[in-house]
């Protein structure tokens, strides 16, 4: 049925919308560039698809897998990934508004010079991601496993990453990443030695 839709949206040079899909497989499929509105996805798998430059509005997302999925330059606006498993998905120059995400993995993610404006992560797995270069606008992480990754260029001041796991996590090496960041007596530990600090 997706398959079908997208066709016919390219057809129409029109977009995708309301529509709730489940147990959807749909594997290199060219979805770039289209938008997909009002859209609910259930236990759906993405193989290698490509959603370069695709716009998501008000769409949810649960219990999905993105395995090999290219998102650069899409556009997410109160959108909700809950339980879903994008490993290794591309997610570069990506535009996330409203975005809500829990329960859900992306390990090894990249979300390099991605803007995250009023977001919530809560629950998450992205461990050895890419986030050198975000712009973080009023965005929340909470119990987000960060551990080893790259934060190189990005701004965390105002950030509360407190009962996040932070181990490992690279920047640059004057450190200015680090300033006005908010994090708990072992974080601060931890971060001290990465600064040579000796703590004594």
């Amino acid at each position: 049925m997706l398959d079908t839709a997208i066709e016919s949206a390219r057809a129409a040079e029109s977009g995708v919308s309301d529509m709730v899909l489940e147990n959807e497989i749909l594997q290199s499929g060219d979805c770039s560039r289209l938008d997909f509105e009002r859209m609910r996805f259930t236990k759906c798998r993405f193989t290698d698809c490509n959603f370069t430059g695709a716009g998501f509005y008000d769409t949810v997302f649960e219990n999905c897998l993105f395995s090999g999925c290219r998102f650069e330059n899409s556009y997410f606006r109160d959108c909700t990934f809950s339980f879903c498993k994008g490993d290794g998905s591309i997610f570069r120059q990506s535009v996330f508004r409203g975005l809500k995400a829990e329960n859900s993995s992306f390990c090894y993610g990249d979300f390099a010079e991605a803007m995250w404006d009023g977001c919530i992560v809560r629950d998450c797995e992205m461990r050895d991601a890419f986030m050198s270069e975000c712009k973080l606008k009023k965005a929340e992480f909470h119990g987000v496993n960060f551990t080893h990754t790259d934060f190189f260029g990005t701004m965390l001041k105002g950030q509360d990453l407190s009962d996040c796991i932070i181990d490992g996590i690279m920047i640059s090496e004057h450190f200015s990443e680090l300033k006005g960041l908010k994090v708990n007596t072992m974080q601060a530990a931890d971060l001290a030695c990465m600064l040579g600090i000796e703590i004594v």
